[in-house]
């Protein structure tokens, strides 16, 4: 009755000697699959890129001009005023008022100067002024932009280099107030991804308080019932509201967001 156990033990010696170079053999070629195939949250990080409208991953200091999508149009819904890729011809730039330079960008090609005329690498004409995307201080960086990445935001005020003139300025944004340029401080904004090709750029949360009569207030007049609470601001561009000021000219503002957002045309 013995015999047949030790025949059994044998027979399953045998068999394991034989799984284990086909066991690591298997292991192998599982290694190389590993090696060779990225996994999935290595696509995740190249499919959740942002792309310039030529489908090409925006990177940090490399310039581009900064498009705002919105159509100036009337007569169809807020939702839908969104301009196709590469429809909107006209970039944000700067403008000096009271001795600050601020963002600016016009309806109208005609407030463009010739400087502010570029061509993207394919040829095609838009105006305003390059913008870089730089990585702030402290901040680890590939070069390339995705949704949640924080930037700071450049641009060469009064011309394209030093060497011609130019200063390199910031965008300073506050949680609610009007957008400038500064050499002197910079704003840390974050990418918030609309879709591959089309972004907004988050400033910060504020708080827009208002009586009950619906009327803009302070904290202690204030009604909760009226009041908006932790409001996510953005980089936007609206008129100055100012009585008799220029309806072609679009201020930078820090603001709710809005329904469209901006895409990025590359420069050579």
């Amino acid at each position: 009755m013995i015999k047949p156990i030790v025949k059994i033990r044998r027979d399953a010696d045998m068999f394991m000697k034989r799984k284990l170079p086909i066991l690591t053999f298997l292991a192998f070629i599982f290694s190389l699959i590993v090696t060779v195939f990225p996994t999935n949250s290595a696509y995740a990080a190249e499919d959740d890129r942002i792309l310039d409208i030529y489908g090409d991953p925006i990177t940090t200091n490399k310039d581009y001009i900064l498009v705002d999508k919105y159509l100036w149009v009337t007569g169809i819904p807020f939702e839908k005023r969104v301009a196709p890729v590469g429809q909107n011809r006209l970039g944000i730039t700067y403008e000096k008022f009271a001795g600050w330079h601020y963002v600016i960008q016009y309806k109208n090609s005609s407030y463009y100067g010739t400087a502010e005329k570029h061509k993207d690498t394919k040829g095609n004409e838009y105006y305003g002024t390059p913008i870089n995307f730089e990585v702030p201080a402290g901040v680890e960086s590939d070069g390339y932009i995705r949704n949640n990445t924080p930037i700071t935001m450049s641009m060469w005020i009064g011309g394209p280099n030093a060497d011609a003139g130019g200063t390199k300025k910031y965008v300073n944004a506050g949680n609610r107030s009007w957008i400038y340029f500064s050499d002197q401080s910079r704003s840390t904004l974050t990418v918030k991804k609309k879709n591959s090709k089309e972004i907004d750029l988050v400033t910060g949360k504020t708080d827009y308080l208002r009586d009950k009569l619906g009327r803009p207030t302070d904290w202690y007049n204030a009604d909760p019932q009226q009041s908006s609470y932790g409001v996510t601001t953005s980089f936007q561009l609206e008129t100055s509201g100012q009585p008799f000021a220029n309806q072609d000219k679009l201020w930078g503002i820090s603001a709710p967001e809005d329904y469209a957002g901006y895409e990025l045309v590359p420069l050579p």
